[in-house]
């Protein structure tokens, strides 16, 4: 079986296929292995840990910016959830460091 990864985004519901492939999924048994060993209880309590502190750093604080009407109305007609999209944006954008310096 092929591991297939999908990514949702807020707001976001999966297809009726996704939901198919993650039902089929759930019939075959958990197999372990050298690569992927079971996880004794302590391993499993870091993973709830980072978790914890990945939560932490996503937190979301609520920010005012002043755009341009015509900016405001392109990004609203992407529709429900374009603020989510926006933050995303802004968020990926720390990653090209030029496109910033371009902006200044």
């Amino acid at each position: 079986m092929a591991i297939v990864r999908e990514t949702l985004q807020g707001g976001q519901k999966p297809t009726k296929e996704q939901i198919d492939e993650i039902r089929n999924a759930a019939k075959y048994p958990v197999v372990y292995n050298e690569v992927s060993p079971k996880l004794t209880a302590g391993e499993l309590a870091e993973f709830r840990r980072v978790s914890e502190i990945n939560a932490a750093e996503r937190e979301r604080v609520m920010c005012s910016i002043r755009l341009q009407k015509r900016t405001l109305d392109w990004w609203k007609s992407l529709g429900e959830g374009y603020t989510a999209v926006m933050a995303r944006l802004l968020d990926e954008a720390r990653n090209y460091p030029d496109l910033i310096k371009k902006c200044l």
